[in-house]
């Protein structure tokens, strides 16, 4: 008797765990939604009541199937304007990193086949798709706004709460779900202003230049180095200019051609605007000529521009345009030739000429 009273309770208690085991395997079932990640949104602007373009980022760990959708929805405050599919652009990297982006084609409304289906309420957008799927742990790219310039040029944009706030955006995206936090604040803007200064650098490489002694048998040309001249042309002296003047510059010669120290009315005369040949012996010349490089658009003019020709055409009272530059220009470097021959005839004495050479930037 002892016996059977210990049996009969042990096997009523196997009997009751056997039918609470089986009725939690047959009946509780089990369903997580996960978060996404990597969240960011870019916008263009954060200041109070500005229009806005937004540029949305996350990685969604369960993916996207067919006919699932994604939606962001912003709070009150925020206005979607008329966000449609040209304003939206929905596009799905091929792995968690965020790059190297496809685009999808959207249409408004339902979704159609591979054609995502774009809906808009006040306050939020949804993105659906057709039979297109979005494989797990993608990195998912949405813009919203005039930045949207996939399938057309966005133009209309999201105009951002009237008042400096924190806000929060709501995403899901199809079984997962996240948030992204935004600040506004009241202005996004930070003034600069500097001063660019006028610039003209003019430099002349020497101040004095020698013919020697003329002579009707030969021609001469003027040297910085050797004080007797030279009988075969040589550069003389550089004139460098360098300005930021938007319109560029101008430069200008003034100045007597050689003229005697005993007798101001004697004078070597200047081959004047149409250029010439050095014609020695025997005719009186007097004349230079000019090479460039370097420099935004520059020209040398003529007389002054020919390669085997000189000439002058400034007096002592009269300028003329020897070369231009177009635009800014940095560091202009001017060559500059000068022949002298004289006639039989010419009158003895000592003669010079003071050149005045003048650049003005146009500014």
């Amino acid at each position: 008797m002892i016996i059977k009273k210990l049996f009969k309770p042990l096997t009523s208690l196997v009997l009751i765990l056997s039918i609470v085991l089986g009725a939690s395997i047959t009946h509780v079932e089990l369903a997580l939604a996960a978060s996404l990640s990597s969240l960011s949104d870019t916008q263009s602007s954060v200041k109070v009541s500005n229009l806005s373009d937004h540029t949305i980022q996350f990685v969604t760990p369960s993916g996207i199937s067919a006919t699932q959708s994604v939606s962001i929805t912003f709070p009150v405050g925020w206005n979607l304007g008329g966000l449609g599919a040209t304003s939206t652009d929905f596009a799905t990297s091929t792995s968690a990193s965020c790059s190297g982006f496809s685009d999808a084609l959207l249409i408004n409304g339902a979704a159609s086949g591979l054609n995502w289906g774009v809906a808009t309420t006040s306050q939020s957008i949804t993105i659906t798709s057709g039979t297109a799927v979005v494989p797990a742990n993608r990195c998912v790219q949405i813009r919203l706004g005039s930045n949207a310039i996939f399938q057309a040029s966005g133009t209309s944009q999201i105009t951002n709460p009237s008042s400096a706030t924190s806000s929060i955006l709501t995403l899901a995206a199809g079984a997962d779900s996240g948030q992204i936090t935004v600040n506004i604040i009241t202005d996004d803007t930070v003034a600069m202003t500097g001063t660019v200064n006028q610039s003209l650098s003019f430099v002349i490489s020497t101040s004095t230049i020698y013919f020697g002694t003329l002579g009707s048998a030969g021609v001469k040309f003027a040297s910085s180095t050797n004080v007797l001249g030279d009988t075969l042309e040589t550069i003389a002296h550089t004139l460098v200019i360098s300005t930021n003047a938007p319109s560029g510059y101008t430069l200008s010669i003034r100045g007597q051609t050689l003229t005697s120290l005993q007798n101001a009315s004697n004078t070597i005369t200047a081959i004047g605007t149409t250029a010439a040949s050095s014609t020695p012996p025997g005719t009186e010349q007097f004349g230079l000529r000019a090479t460039v490089t370097g420099g935004t658009g520059v020209t040398v003019a003529s007389p002054y521009s020919f390669s085997t020709s000189y000439g002058y055409s400034a007096t002592a009272t009269t300028s003329a345009t020897l070369a231009t530059g177009s635009g800014a220009s940095n560091l202009s470097t001017y060559s500059l030739r000068y022949v002298v021959n004289i006639s039989t005839i010419t009158e003895a004495g000592t003669y010079s000429a003071n050149l005045i050479y003048v650049t003005t930037a146009n500014f």
